[in-house]
């Protein structure tokens, strides 16, 4: 992901409700045509939705902060992915290796929401809540709700979804809360994976996938490992080791090249009248014969 911009710092995204396409607009315009799809749609009412299906923070989340008190969490850039310490109640960042603006606010929707989202905070996402956003990255998610777009998320993603979810994941952790029961349509990528309710799906893990006691998985597992619990349940193919990767051209290794001899002339037949005349013919110094 390229760095932030000075131009681009001062417009807005705004995601086109037909189609989702994201594009950069004036803070300032009220409407705008889709460049992808060619629709028009107004941004000021896309805002007005998308502020109230923003929640902020309860009285309980703040009441559960002043009592934790002040806490350090690790966080990483999103251009460079440089990882850095911050406290628990800063908003915002910057990257200590590239500059760029890290944001540190937690989001809640709940409701329709079509713009991006970008933050190393927690993005929640309530059962009402209908994301078509292209892309939101975070630093850790919770989802009950529908998302349509890529979630990216550099820390904890616990899902706790009723029926087909169909976005993508890529999480560095991966959590099926228990009474989740999801069939997730992409494949899902991960380091690790716990899963203590019920789905369906394709999994990537480069670590282990653990099925914890009621927990079930259809479908199929390509991971390092995988650990079942008693109570546990698993049904569908496992692939156990590194996944097939295309060998890079250094561990391309051509076949050896025989050098072939180069075909050597004929010696071409010649003629017993000619070789008859070579013989009679006189040669310096000699007498030609009688």
């Amino acid at each position: 992901m390229a760095a932030n911009t000075p131009k681009d710092a001062d417009k807005t995204s705004a995601d086109c409700p037909h189609c989702g396409f994201s594009q950069l607009e004036s803070p300032f315009a009220k409407s705008t045509f889709c460049r992808k799809c060619g629709e028009h749609y107004s941004i000021e009412k896309l805002l007005a939705k998308e502020i109230s299906s923003l929640k902020g923070p309860s009285f309980f989340d703040k009441l559960s902060k002043l009592v934790s008190g002040e806490k350090i969490r690790d966080i990483s850039c999103f251009s460079c992915g440089q990882n850095q310490q911050v406290s628990s109640a800063a908003q915002s960042s910057l990257c200590p290796q590239c500059s760029s603006y890290i944001d540190l606010r937690d989001f809640k929707i709940a409701g329709p929401f079509g713009r991006s989202i970008q933050t190393q905070g927690e993005v929640t996402l309530s059962s009402k809540a209908d994301v078509t956003s292209a892309k939101i990255s975070c630093g850790s998610a919770f989802i009950e709700g529908r998302l349509r777009g890529t979630l990216l998320c550099t820390g904890e993603a616990r899902f706790k979804v009723q029926g087909k979810f169909l976005g993508e994941i890529d999480a560095n952790r991966l959590i099926i809360e228990k009474k989740a029961e999801v069939e997730f349509v992409r494949t899902i990528k991960a380091q690790s994976v716990q899963i203590h309710g019920k789905v369906v799906a394709e999994i990537h893990c480069s670590g282990c996938v653990t099925i914890a006691n009621g927990g079930a998985l259809e479908g199929v597992i390509h991971a390092r490992a995988i650990s079942v619990e008693k109570g546990g349940i698993f049904s569908g193919e496992l692939f156990i080791g590194q996944e097939e990767i295309a060998p890079s051209i250094a561990e391309v290794v051509p076949e050896p090249v025989v050098a072939k001899p180069l075909p050597q002339k004929q010696k071409q037949a010649v003629p017993s009248y000619a070789a008859k005349a070579l013989r009679n013919r006189p040669v310096k110094g000699n007498p030609p014969p009688s």
